[in-house]
């Protein structure tokens, strides 16, 4: 998974209401987050299903997935794991710590010192889009370079799928330029996610 995987996407889909962006993130030209996000409902584990391609994971052949604690510190751990080419786990450890009081724009960081993680003021980790029941999330950073589609299953249904993609477009970005996610219990193959 990655550095920026807090995937939560905004869009309508299958009769469900998802939450509405609720204005331009702080840097400028951001993408809109979603009003905000509730961080207990959002722990837990979240299958990658689709990503903007990132060098850092081209390692990675299938089965990607992130899963989000609380800390003592108050912020949100993060585990991103993966199975290889070789057919072995990879995975990472980071820190998410939000960045204002809707927990809708994070900063992550794997970059840790003496046990403590090195964030700054950039919002690397936008939530753009989330399903009412957290079961989908569209996830990017500031400059729209990064783009995750999570779920709480390997898979979506048609109308989840429809919801993501509509999500993805709202948050400025284009659905065909990601890629869907090989996962064990879901998607076989990869390819275009529109």
């Amino acid at each position: 998974m990655s550095a920026t995987a807090l995937l939560l996407t905004v869009g309508a889909g299958a009769g469900q209401a998802t939450a509405a962006p609720s204005r331009a993130g702080a840097d400028s030209g951001a993408p809109a987050a979603v009003a905000a996000v509730d961080l207990e409902r959002y722990l837990g584990s979240w299958y990658q299903v689709a990503a903007l391609p990132q060098l850092f994971e081209l390692q990675c052949a299938r089965n990607v997935k992130a899963t989000y604690t609380r800390t003592a510190a108050g912020t949100v751990g993060v585990r991103n794991t993966c199975t290889t080419w070789l057919n072995t786990t990879s995975s990472v450890t980071g820190d998410a710590r939000p960045l204002d009081a809707t927990n809708a724009r994070l900063n992550v960081s794997f970059l840790g010192l003496g046990g403590t993680y090195l964030h700054t003021d950039r919002a690397n980790y936008i939530v753009t889009g989330l399903d009412p029941d957290y079961r989908w999330a569209v996830v990017t950073d500031s400059d729209r370079r990064s783009g995750f589609v999570l779920s709480r299953t390997p898979s979506l249904t048609s109308g989840q799928r429809s919801a993501v993609l509509s999500a993805i477009r709202s948050a400025g970005l284009d659905p065909c330029r990601f890629r869907v996610t090989r996962q064990d219990d879901g998607a076989a193959a990869t390819g275009s996610l529109c």
